[in-house]
């Protein structure tokens, strides 16, 4: 690192990453503890899950190829269909057909399936983070990424602390409402991201490059952030708490100093006994380490995550494998997940005007703490203004993983039904926007990127990309 390169880096990294992280401690000091009410509900699905099924995958294929052709990613389809079909559309148009097709006695059983997709997905999402383009990343893309995180999660910490106290649902703690806020703010989905600069042709120059490392750096980050959130939420007292997080990182550190390694040796063998076996292996990892991790006190998705990381990328058998497991949760277990999420999402509950000025603020401050805290430490770093406007979009996306992590907060009672509609809505129009706005920017792909030390690293090819 040159002299003069770090005479731009340290005072930016002391004043987008530091300083908000000094800040957000600063401001949840003082907050209550964390209490919560637990509750749960058992229902059995009758036999309208299949009609139930097949009205969603149509309603969900129907809706993301329409708004694809609108040059949106098809997450963002996906997400209007679920919303189609709840109580905001369907519910409120055609209230006995809604109940007809959703009856109350089915959403267990749907909820259960979407659970069982989430769980794939946070593997496939683990399976497909560029674990060598995040060693060979550089200083660059790691403070771009502590940037892109505490800079929101200050915000969105202050944004709860100050105006969404009205939102907190009954037993819920002040503390885990601030905290949970600040990590829904702080996320930026790698997946859905990798895709939209693939359709971009961006995926392989060195914006896009540094945009996927700064992506799943953050994505880590993130993740942990929020394991850490949920054991606050889960628990009673603050030595419970230490304890989950405690657990979770040893138990991280076995998955990558044992497992990972033991994987490797387990390869070859893998490969000679086919697919059945791998799949059988694969799956059952996955579903352990979730289990694992929601008994500990985290969330099944952080172990799911792992599980996918930990896995071995240089092999045959298991890309085919996730290739199979990535069809079956995309064509079923996504859509329903998104109808679940659509069927909880009640958009006439955000009722009057300062629910609206609560909405367009969440919106607002979520985008230009993201956007900013990006686009100001990469023009520090003498990056030009199209290039940090650039990456800056980028991490504003947040796609289906912003939907995960909401619905997470809903099964714990952490946000209200209003809370979690104003969220979604800026999950869906910051994904929405990033598309557009990137291909209105359009970057010059074949130009040296900057002064800034650059990133030419060899990406793998996204799975989408590939040819079966």
């Amino acid at each position: 690192m040159t002299d003069t390169y770090r005479a731009r880096y340290l005072p930016g990294y002391l004043l987008l990453v530091a300083v908000p992280v000094a800040a957000t401690v600063i401001l949840l000091a003082g907050l209550d503890e964390p209490r919560r009410a637990g509750e749960g509900s058992t229902a059995t699905g009758p036999s309208e899950l299949l009609p139930a099924l097949a009205v969603i995958l149509l309603v969900v294929r129907l809706v993301g190829a329409a708004l694809s052709r609108l040059g949106q990613p098809a997450v963002v389809g996906e997400v209007v269909a679920g919303i189609v079909l709840g109580p905001s559309v369907l519910g409120l148009l055609l209230p006995d057909v809604q109940e007809a097709l959703f009856p109350s006695a089915l959403l267990p059983s749907l909820d259960g399936l979407a659970q069982l997709g989430v769980v794939f997905f946070m593997f496939l999402v683990g399976l497909e983070l560029p674990l060598d383009l995040l060693r060979r990343s550089g200083p660059a893309a790691v403070a771009l990424a502590q940037a892109s995180t505490a800079v929101p999660f200050l915000c969105g910490t202050a944004v709860a602390a100050g105006v969404l106290g009205a939102y907190r649902p009954e037993g819920a703690s002040s503390l885990a409402l601030v905290l949970f806020v600040g990590s829904a703010f702080s996320i930026t989905a790698f997946p859905v991201l990798s895709r939209i600069l693939g359709e971009q042709r961006l995926t392989r120059t060195p914006l896009g490059t540094l945009g996927l490392a700064t992506a799943g750096i953050g994505d880590v980050i993130a993740w942990c952030l929020l394991a850490a959130v949920t054991a606050v939420a889960a628990s009673a007292s603050p030595a419970p708490a230490a304890l989950s997080c405690a657990l979770v990182l040893i138990y991280g550190a076995v998955m990558f100093l044992l497992v990972r390694p033991a994987f490797s040796r387990l390869v070859p063998r893998l490969e000679r006994a086919g697919q059945p076996m791998a799949a059988a292996v694969m799956l059952t990892t996955a579903l352990a380490s979730a289990w694992l991790t929601d008994g500990i006190g985290a969330h099944s998705i952080f172990g799911a995550f792992l599980a996918g990381v930990v896995m071995p990328r240089n092999s045959g058998v298991i890309r085919k494998v996730a290739d199979r497991i990535e069809g079956l949760t995309n064509w079923l277990m996504l859509p329903v997940f998104f109808a679940v999420v659509g069927l909880k999402l009640d958009l006439p509950a955000v009722g009057g005007p300062r629910d609206w000025a609560v909405l367009v603020l969440i919106v607002c401050a979520a985008s230009a703490s993201k956007i900013g805290a990006v686009m100001l430490f990469s023009r520090w770093l003498g990056r030009g203004r199209r290039e940090a406007a650039t990456l800056g979009l980028m991490m504003n996306c947040r796609g289906v993983t912003e939907l995960i992590v909401l619905q997470l907060g809903l099964t714990l009672g952490i946000l209200s039904q209003q809370l979690f509609a104003m969220l979604a809505c800026m999950a869906l129009v910051t994904t929405a926007a990033t598309g557009p706005l990137l291909r209105r920017l359009r970057p010059d792909r074949g130009r040296p990127e900057s002064n800034c030390e650059s990133m030419e690293v060899q990406m793998p090819t996204p799975r989408h990309e590939r040819t079966t």
